[in-house]
């Protein structure tokens, strides 16, 4: 009986192997073709996005997108930048919890430049307190800014401030009355964007893993499955529900 048994789970583990070896080429085979359907239809899916859009009565100023656990995220970065200028949507936020995307800046500019060339002067890239004036105001308001996060900048970066905060009341630099929530919002806000009204997840979870936990208090959040590859079509589908949604801020 034991061998059987043995026999039987050797099987399984065998087919798990199998539909998992089938499922990346299948994945690799998508890509590629998505890859070729975005070179060749951009007009019309620019055309799309335009049409949909007029449609719309609340589009959100700032989208956050979370890679969970997703890889090769730079061809979906690229995806999401054109169609958020297409949309006038002026503040992107992408964030992941290996900081793939931070270590790989200019891979992602490179790869921007490359594909979409138009775009590259619509664009302004997001540094703390960096090209900006009082109250949030950016120097050229007609470029969208695109902020690169990492975990450093979720939890961390609360727990860092926190840190900070207490060593400065030890040394009497900062006296206790004087933390409150506009201070923390000035320190946590470093880069001076508003907070993000859309979020978009990919991950095997529903989690937000990590990602900015002071300042998406409000945000509305849509999950993707980690074996999609997001679409124009797709996209526009998460605007329109979140167009429909009204925010109560705990009413």
């Amino acid at each position: 009986m034991f061998t059987v048994f043995r026999m039987l789970l050797m099987l399984i583990h065998l087919s798990c192997d199998l539909f998992a070896a089938f499922y990346n080429y299948c994945m690799i085979l998508h890509r590629k073709c998505i890859d070729i359907w975005y070179n060749d239809n951009l007009r019309t899916e620019t055309d799309m996005l335009t049409r949909v859009a007029k449609k719309m009565k609340n589009l959100p100023r700032h989208v956050v997108i979370i890679f969970g656990a997703k890889e090769d995220t730079i061809c979906d970065c690229v995806r999401i930048i054109g169609w958020c200028i297409t949309l006038g949507i002026p503040y992107i936020s992408f964030f992941d919890i290996s900081g793939f995307l931070v270590q790989n800046e200019n891979l992602l500019k490179y790869e921007l430049a490359k594909r979409r060339p138009d775009l590259v002067e619509h664009i302004n890239w997001s540094k703390p307190n960096a090209g900006f004036t009082q109250n949030g105001i950016t120097v050229s308001k007609l470029k969208t800014r695109i902020s690169l996060l990492c975990p450093l900048d979720g939890k961390q970066e609360i727990v860092s401030l926190t840190k900070t905060l207490a060593e400065a009341v030890v040394t009497g630099t900062i006296k206790p009355e004087e933390i409150n929530i506009d201070l923390l919002n000035e320190k946590l806000n470093s880069r001076r964007i508003p907070d993000p009204d859309m979020g978009v997840i990919y991950g095997r979870f529903c989690s937000t893993y990590g990602v900015l936990p002071w300042q998406t208090r409000i945000t509305e959040f849509y999950t993707l499955p980690l074996h999609n590859t997001l679409s124009a079509k797709d996209f526009t589908y998460l605007l329109e529900k979140y167009s429909k949604c009204e925010q109560r801020y705990g009413k």
